[in-house]
């Protein structure tokens, strides 16, 4: 029982510390995750907390991850990865069942799991969790007492340090699509020789208290004497869906300016504001003397928010700033950069360099990274 304990330790506190750092990464994206979740089991007052549960849980994962390595602590580390691994195996089993989250965040961006890929992951884990938890005499320090102590500290300043640092520039490592040196435009179209999808319709007949179904190629002869109940279509092969999917640029009119857009192949930069009222406040200053820059020297300039735009124009007035407000669907924003508000340099529609709300540049510095 000792080798299948110390084998279940090191895999659990491995999978730990890579989960960790990996949400650690992206700590936003990982509360949006958690956004999803308080929504659906209705719990809007979580919302404001999003953030800090978020970087809470990444922290834990590291540092337990690591007390579990080191053989510390082992039946507080136990309890606590007992009690989250049961939560978070309810929470996966309710999407695997329900379907309403389509990926439990688990790794981030960078690995996707389908809701039923995620409960069977977290079963598992239960499963070494428990074999932890039932034998934890079994588990001795791989160092003294104050040496573990000394690197379980270290573990939590630097995880801490991380999860923080990502939160205000951006993630370390971009598994989005709108990374750096990833072209927009190229990576929304359909590829020649892709499958558009293909599709049939099927219609619903009642006859004699019973219900069938046909297509177009199987009527029946006597299709008089059944009643039509309804027409639905029915997908064949499903369509090949682009990497960016549902980058649409739109004015208050809805008129389509994706193409304005795409169609320079001049430098641009893009200021991101997935909402309005959500911006990290003092940013307008900075935001106002850019813009005013970049229209000075021709340099394009884009502002896309998931905001009423009634909203971005009353903003736009109170600060004064100089430039057009155009809509775009939230989720492609959240995608766009992680921080509210953000600056994307393109070239062409090729991702140069990306700047979050606590380092935003001046116009000198965008310049740097257009020549």
């Amino acid at each position: 029982m000792k080798i299948i304990t110390q084998i279940s330790r090191v895999l659990v506190g491995v999978l730990f510390i890579i989960s960790g750092f990996i949400k650690a990464n992206d700590t936003l994206g990982f509360s949006y995750k958690l956004l999803e979740y308080f929504e659906i089991f209705k719990m809007p007052f979580f919302d404001p907390y999003a953030v800090p549960f978020s970087m809470f849980i990444c922290i834990f994962e590291i540092v337990s991850g690591i007390a579990l390595l080191l053989g510390i602590y082992n039946r507080l580390n136990a309890w606590l990865l007992l009690l989250m691994i049961v939560f978070f195996t309810i929470l996966t089993g309710y999407s695997a069942i329900t379907h309403k989250v389509t990926d439990c965040g688990c790794f981030g961006d960078a690995i996707k799991f389908t809701p039923m890929q995620s409960f069977m992951k977290d079963i598992v884990l239960m499963v070494l969790i428990i074999i932890i938890f039932l034998n934890t005499k079994l588990i001795t320090p791989l160092f003294n007492i104050v040496i573990s102590n000394i690197v379980l500290s270290v573990a939590f300043l630097v995880s801490t340090a991380f999860t923080i640092y990502t939160y205000m520039f951006l993630p370390v490592i971009d598994f989005l699509p709108y990374k750096i040196g990833n072209d927009i435009k190229a990576l929304s179209m359909i590829p020649e020789g892709e499958s558009k999808g293909e599709y049939e319709f099927v219609f619903i007949y009642e006859k004699e208290g019973k219900k069938y179904e046909f297509n177009a190629n199987n009527l029946p002869a006597d299709l008089d004497s059944y009643k039509f109940i309804d027409r639905t279509q029915k997908t064949i092969k499903e369509p090949f869906k682009p990497l960016i999917h549902d980058f649409k640029v739109a004015d208050e009119y809805g008129i389509d300016f994706t193409d304005s857009l795409f169609s320079s192949n001049n430098y641009k930069l893009i200021l991101v504001q997935t909402k309005i009222n959500e911006t990290r406040p003092g940013t307008e200053a900075q935001i106002e003397t850019l813009a005013k820059e970049c229209l000075e020297n021709n340099l394009e300039f884009w502002a896309l928010t998931a905001s009423n735009l009634t909203e971005a124009n009353t903003y736009k007035k109170t600060h004064n700033l100089n430039f057009t407000y155009y809509n775009m669907d939230v989720t492609p924003l959240k995608s766009m950069a992680r921080s509210n508000p953000a600056l994307i340099l393109l070239k062409k529609t090729t991702v140069i360099k990306k700047w979050s709300a606590y380092n935003l540049p001046g116009y000198k510095t965008v310049l740097k990274y257009m020549k």
